[in-house]
């Protein structure tokens, strides 16, 4: 790509009585916006479930955040290489302190004998254990001492596999903070999505009866009592994909490119987080989504919501909401005008819902993923 090339995804998505993402006492995530009160789903929420998806249903492979690499890494050395315990767990502690990730033996039964792990989480492929464990085998056996020093070509030797990715490292992004070199600018920008009008919590107070309490005992009442707090609403979501800095990170290749951007649109929409689903069952799909491919930078159509939607005549916020948002662009593109957008398309549920001013609109979500497909292809050479 000769110049930046964005992906503008847009999505409604009504949510019935649920709690998909709640904060540190259990409530549902929430802000204010436009003075009122709105639910709220936060960015790294759907990231997370947008990664999962895009691992489950694509040829990406996986990409894994843990801090138990280092459990993984002294599994290679043991099982693939047949290093003693000691051995493994020695190279594998120098290994990780190069890059100043510190090892330490997580207890079992009040002994120092369980997984290794790092104090930080690691971001790479499901590859980098086996990787890192033939680089230290290859160093050994210096790199079991208590002073091992490795010189700046021995050590980007043994870190280097820590620096490998792959499609969903180069969409998600990786920050090491101490090295460098293994950083992955992310392609993707994600929102946090929020109710377009205003979302009170709602409080579902429950019991649970101990089964084996009979009618005729003197013990009466509920075995377990508590309140759990749910909301609902019709979520704007954004996200937007940096195309050019996503096609440097796959070779400069437009098929893969293109590929991978309209697997990310159809997971942004399908994804979703797993919290309390349980109890609430709340798996809805989204009524519309609509996406801008650009030249100049990103746009979110969140200041169509910063004035709470009304119910319409008929009630719900769906229809309005896709109301709103459609108004919104078309103001947009009449003040700004339509320089740097390649194209604009839309598809919803509702035939009969009016989407003018988001672009050209199809009858399926596969039309309009093969339209992405296509545009994503051709854009830069526009």
């Amino acid at each position: 790509m000769n110049r930046p090339l964005f992906l503008d995804v847009h999505v409604l998505h009504p949510v019935p009585f649920s709690n998909l993402n709640r904060d540190n006492l259990g409530s549902p995530k929430q802000l204010v916006f436009g003075g009122a009160t709105r639910a709220r789903i936060s960015s790294q929420c759907a990231k997370r479930a947008t990664r999962l998806w895009l691992e489950a249903n694509g040829s990406y492979g996986r990409a894994l955040r843990t801090r138990l690499l280092p459990e993984k890494v002294r599994a290679a050395l043991t099982g693939l290489h047949g290093l003693s315990d000691t051995d493994a767990i020695a190279a594998t502690t120098n290994l990780f302190a190069l890059a100043k990730i510190k090892v330490s033996q997580a207890s079992a039964d009040g002994e120092q004998q369980g997984a290794l792990q790092g104090d930080q989480l690691t971001f790479t492929t499901t590859d980098a254990a086996e990787a890192l464990a033939a680089a230290a085998v290859r160093h050994m056996p210096d790199i079991t001492g208590e002073s091992f020093k490795p010189k700046k070509a021995e050590q980007d030797d043994l870190l280097a596999p820590l620096g490998e990715h792959n499609a969903v490292i180069a969409l998600c992004g990786r920050m090491l903070a101490d090295r460098p070199s293994t950083n992955v600018d992310a392609a993707l920008q994600m929102a946090h999505a929020f109710t377009t009008h205003v979302s009170s919590l709602e409080l579902d107070y429950f019991t649970a009866v101990d089964d084996e309490v009979d009618d005729d005992d003197e013990q009466t009442g509920a075995g377990h009592i508590n309140v759990n707090e749910f909301t609902s609403g019709v979520f704007y979501r954004h996200a937007t994909v940096d195309l050019d800095e996503l096609s440097q990170r796959l070779d400069k290749s437009a098929e893969a490119t293109a590929d991978l951007a309209r697997s990310f649109v159809r997971g942004f929409m399908l994804a979703e987080p797993t919290g309390k689903q349980n109890s609430a069952n709340a798996h809805t799909r989204p009524a519309l989504v609509a996406a801008t491919l650009r030249t100049d930078r990103p746009v979110s159509y969140a200041a169509a919501f910063e004035e709470p939607v009304s119910r319409g005549r008929d009630g719900g916020f769906t229809g309005p909401s896709i109301t709103r948002l459609a108004e919104h662009a078309a103001a947009e593109q009449a003040f700004y005008g339509d320089e740097g957008i390649i194209g604009a398309w839309c598809a919803a549920t509702d035939p009969q819902v009016n989407t003018d001013g988001l672009g050209s609109r199809f009858d399926s979500l596969q039309e309009l993923l093969d339209k992405i497909t296509a545009a994503v292809s051709e854009g830069w050479q526009t």
